[in-house]
C-alpha cells in the first residue's frame, strides 16, 4: 500500500515542490509523516524540508530491514516518572535503597530528562556529579540501581530502549569501588568497646554488640532477630530481614550457620529472661528512637573517632 502523502505545495525556502510525505503549514517547522505497522502514522518536525526528507528515507529503510524502533513512549516519559514507578511496584521491601539511593537519582538533573534523552553520555554526567560528593562504592551502587531500573523497564514494561543506557558496558564504573573495607577490631578496641557499652542504660546493648561481632551480622539483622529464628539443635539462624531481603519472597528467609560463640551468648541471654516466647525480640534495646540514639552508636563514635581522625 502506498503510505506517503503527496503534496503539491511549494517549499517557501527553495521554491521547489515539497517532497512526498512532508508538509509545511506556514510560519512553523516542516512536518514529515510515515505510516508504520498497523496503519498508524508517526511524525516528526524539522527546520527544513531536506532534513524531513532525510528522516523519511531513514525511517523507510529501517522499516524495510525490520530495524525500526518507535521511540514515542520514551519521549512521553521522564526519568523521574520511570524511577517513581519502579519504587512503587518493585521496591516495597527495599527500604534502605528507597531512602538512601533513590533520592540521589531524583534530586539530580538527570531526573528531568525524557527517557529518549537518557543516553550513556547523560549517565556519565550523572556519574561525574555523584563522584564529586560520594565514594566510588556509593557511585557504583547508584549507577547499578539506575541500570537495574532501565533493564526492568526493557524486560517487563516494553520500553523501547535500544540498549540499557546505564549498563556497565556503556558507562564505566569508578575504579576502586570493589575495594573491601577492613572491619576488624585491632589492639584493645574490643575491650574499649565493651567498657563503653557497660555504661548503657539498656543491659542488652553489650551482649548485642558481642553477638553481632561473633556472628558477623549486620545491625538490622540482629535488631530484628526473634527467638523463633534460632534453631539451637541445628545450629542455624533464620534471617527474614537482610540486605537482600527483597529476594525472600521467592527464596524464603536466609539460613545461616549459628557460630558456637554466638550460640553460647544467646543461651546465656535466654537463661536470664523470665520468659522468651518465640515471637519475642531477642535483644531488648528500647524503642526505635532509642535504638537510633543507642549507646551502641554513641559508644562506637566516642571510642573510635580519635583513632580515625588522628
Amino acid at each position: 500500500m502506498k503510505d506517503r502523502i503527496t503534496s503539491a505545495k511549494i517549499d517557501p525556502a527553495t521554491g521547489l515542490p515539497l517532497p512526498a510525505g512532508v508538509e509545511y503549514r506556514g510560519k512553523g517547522p516542516y512536518r514529515a509523516r510515515k505510516r508504520i505497522a498497523g496503519g498508524e502514522r508517526i511524525h516528526q518536525t524539522f527546520a527544513s524540508a531536506k532534513m524531513a526528507r532525510r528522516w523519511l528515507d531513514t525511517t523507510s529503510a529501517e522499516l524495510e530491514l525490520g530495524q525500526f524502533e518507535d521511540t514515542r513512549p520514551l519521549e512521553r516519559q521522564t526519568v523521574r516518572e520511570l524511577v517513581d514507578r519502579y519504587v512503587r511496584e518493585e521496591m516495597q521491601t527495599r527500604e534502605n535503597d528507597r531512602k538512601g539511593h533513590i533520592p540521589a537519582i531524583l534530586q539530580d538533573e538527570i531526573a528531568q530528562l525524557a527517557l529518549v534523552d537518557l543516553t550513556p553520555t547523560a549517565v556519565r554526567g550523572f556519574r561525574d556529579r555523584l563522584a564529586e560528593k560520594y565514594s566510588a562504592a556509593t557511585v557504583v551502587k547508584r549507577l547499578n540501581l539506575l541500570a537495574a531500573i532501565c533493564q526492568h523497564a526493557i524486560a517487563e514494561w516494553d520500553l523501547p530502549f535500544s540498549k540499557n543506557p546505564a549498563a556497565a558496558t556503556a558507562v564505566r564504573r569508578p575504579a576502586g569501588a570493589d575495594k573491601k573495607r577492613n572491619r576488624r577490631l585491632i589492639g584493645d578496641e574490643y575491650d574499649r568497646l565493651l567498657e563503653a557499652m557497660a555504661l548503657s542504660p539498656w543491659p542488652d546493648d553489650a551482649i548485642f554488640v558481642q553477638f553481632a561481632i561473633e556472628q558477623g551480622t549486620r545491625r538490622e539483622e540482629a535488631l530484628t532477630l526473634r527467638w523463633r529464628d534460632i534453631d539451637f539443635d541445628r545450629h542455624a539462624l533464620s534471617l527474614g530481614k537482610t540486605k537482600t531481603m527483597h529476594r525472600a519472597i521467592e527464596r524464603g528467609p536466609e539460613i545461616r550457620p549459628l557460630t558456637p560463640g554466638a550460640a553460647r551468648l544467646l543461651r546465656s541471654l535466654q537463661a536470664q529472661r523470665k520468659s522468651s516466647w518465640p515471637g519475642d525480640l531477642v535483644f531488648d534495646l528500647g524503642s526505635k528512637d532509642d535504638i537510633l540514639e543507642s549507646a551502641c552508636i554513641i559508644a562506637c563514635n566516642k571510642t573510635f573517632a580519635p583513632a580515625v581522625t588522628s
